[in-house]
């Protein structure tokens, strides 16, 4: 325990002694308790080497210090104290690196802090980080894991790995119930789904089915009507109707392809030469549009040849 103001010299030394041995044993003893590590999760069994860890987030409770200061005479370099403490969060395997979450508020900043799993220092920790450093200077090599195994000391087991090994294990047999539950709705829903499309398919197919002989009829007279046309014949057409660039450009077939049941037609225009392909209904809407237009201008049988503007004009000039 912690000296009193009356004790004496000699008694003050015995308790720094006694304070002393308790801080050498927090860095390695033996338990002497069967008991859980809450680092690596596994039994810390009695004759297991264990280090005391200092955390943020404890369980238990401080007790009073111990050991003896300046008051009893003592220097300082004889001084020696340290405050005990107990719960299920001090003691762990040495080797093993314990952590907590963080989340740290402050209620007057309304600041916080970037929520994460802390690193929880041990006296074994400490002691390994100072005799790595020294090995390091004389070494130059900067692998732990060498050094861990040069001077024959347990490999560190991070507690920070295990939780997100475990985590990683939930979350996936979380995401399996998820899909398990909704395959059925799935399932449900892309048999509806099928169920729509084929209805919709069908009554199409009914509807082609109906009218066969127009449909069909339809595409054949066009194709006929297409097929009278030949290579070199005049042809007119309309361009950016009811814009100021409207214009009727003249040009000739240039070459008529056919493709099993469509046609293209390449068209040589007079102003420029330059060579346009269009297919047989946009040809067709194109030539019509134009007749349509020099009908409503009282020029239905004048030849253009080039190009004429023709907006804002009501006869364009020849």
């Amino acid at each position: 325990m912690y000296t009193t103001t009356t004790a004496t010299r000699e008694q003050a030394l015995k308790a720094a002694a006694a304070a002393e041995r308790a801080m050498e044993r927090h860095v390695c003893c033996k338990s002497q308790f069967k008991f859980k590590c809450f680092s690596c999760g596994n039994m810390i069994n009695r004759g297991d080497k264990i280090t005391k860890c200092t955390t943020s987030r404890k369980d238990g409770m401080d007790l009073r210090f111990r050991g003896a200061d300046g008051q009893n005479g003592l220097t300082m370099e004889e001084t020696a104290f340290y405050l005990a403490q107990t719960g299920t969060r001090t003691w762990v395997h040495i080797g093993c690196v314990p952590c907590y979450w963080e989340f740290y508020e402050n209620l007057y900043s309304n600041e916080y802090s970037s929520p994460a799993l802390r690193s929880v220092y041990t006296d074994w920790g400490s002691k390994i980080s100072h005799e790595f450093e020294e090995w390091r200077q004389l070494t130059n090599h900067y692998d732990m894991e060498e050094f861990l195994k040069k001077h024959d000391y347990p490999q560190e087991k991070w507690m920070k790995e295990r939780i997100k090994h475990n985590v990683t294990r939930f979350q996936a047999i979380w995401r399996g119930y998820l899909y398990k539950r909704a395959y059925p709705i799935a399932l449900q829903q892309k048999k509806a789904t099928e169920a729509i499309n084929y209805r919709v398919q069908a009554s199409v197919a009914a509807a082609n089915l109906r009218k066969p002989h127009n449909h069909c009829a339809r595409i054949k007279a066009n194709m006929e009507r297409l097929k009278r046309l030949n290579v070199g014949d005049h042809i007119e057409m309309l361009f950016n109707e009811k814009k100021l660039s409207e214009a009727i450009y003249s040009g000739e077939i240039y070459e008529i392809q056919y493709r099993g049941g469509w046609i293209k037609i390449k068209v040589k225009f007079h102003y420029d030469g330059e060579i346009r392909k269009y297919s047989g209904e946009r040809f067709r809407y194109l030539k019509k549009q134009c007749e349509e237009f020099k009908a409503k201008m009282g020029i239905p049988g004048v030849k253009i040849s080039g190009k004429v503007t023709t907006h804002g004009r009501l006869y364009p000039t020849l």
